[in-house]
């Protein structure tokens, strides 16, 4: 599949130096609007890196980034919110101490009360209660993080991220820890954020569930793009059936 002709994300010759180091060297991607790009490469080869200038945590040294046609020479956090870029990462940032709706909007939070700032919780569940049921979780506004399971955790995770009006969900490595049929679920969400119009940056190191189920997929090399992306037929078979890589 070749890339999209209007993305909705568009890194050019992105690179990122420290010293001594190359990160990345003139890395150049696009990123459909509902589409899932698998990006794939050994430890070391700038992945990280990658992820941390689209959210805006490391200003790329050269290169430019362009989103919805708006070209930015780097972003900051705010900007990357703001744009719609959101993270699901592989260590989980929830509180188990609180319930899923607190997780969900902390810092974020319905007030009442005027200076007494009161949480409006019935609020809270009422905002949330829509997010859920759009990824037809089993598991309710008032349910306990601690209550979870680790896969429940994961779609939380993307919860908090469709609660940002999030357009494009980077997802690193969010498989790890799943059994297979937590896999099977995780990966169907993911078809149904696209079908919805979601992008999805999906890094594993698992090549099974990245023919599963992207698009297209990305191999980064010691900071650099080496070839063509290679093109894995879209999710058409089961991840039992492809095996491990």
């Amino acid at each position: 599949m070749a890339e999209p002709a209007n993305p909705f994300l568009e890194l050019a010759g992105i690179s990122k130096t420290y010293p001594g180091v190359t990160a990345l060297d003139g890395v150049s991607l696009a990123v459909g609007r509902g589409e899932i790009v698998g990006l794939i490469g050994e430890n070391g080869a700038g992945k990280s890196t990658l992820m941390k200038v689209l959210g805006g945590v490391v200003e790329p040294s050269a290169g430019t980034i362009r989103i919805d046609g708006l070209d930015f020479a780097a972003l900051t956090v705010a900007d990357a919110i703001k744009s719609g870029i959101a993270f699901v990462h592989q260590e989980l940032n929830l509180f188990d101490n609180l319930d899923v709706a607190a997780n969900v909007f902390i810092g974020r939070e319905p007030l009442y009360g005027g200076p007494l700032r009161l949480i409006d919780h019935k609020e809270l569940h009422r905002k949330v209660q829509p997010l859920l049921d759009k990824l037809g979780v089993d598991f309710r506004p008032d349910t306990s993080v601690a209550d979870l399971s680790l896969a429940q955790r994961q779609l939380l995770e993307i919860v908090k991220a469709l609660s940002l009006d999030a357009r494009l969900v980077i997802m690193d490595e969010p498989t790890s820890s799943l059994t297979l049929s937590e896999t099977e679920r995780l990966l169907g969400v993911m078809n149904d954020l696209r079908a919805d119009g979601v992008s999805i940056i999906f890094i594993s190191h698992r090549l099974n569930e990245v023919k599963y189920c992207a698009d297209r997929v990305v191999v980064l090399r010691d900071g650099r793009v080496p070839g063509a992306p290679s093109s894995p037929a879209p999710c058409s078979a089961s991840i039992g059936v492809l095996g491990e890589a």
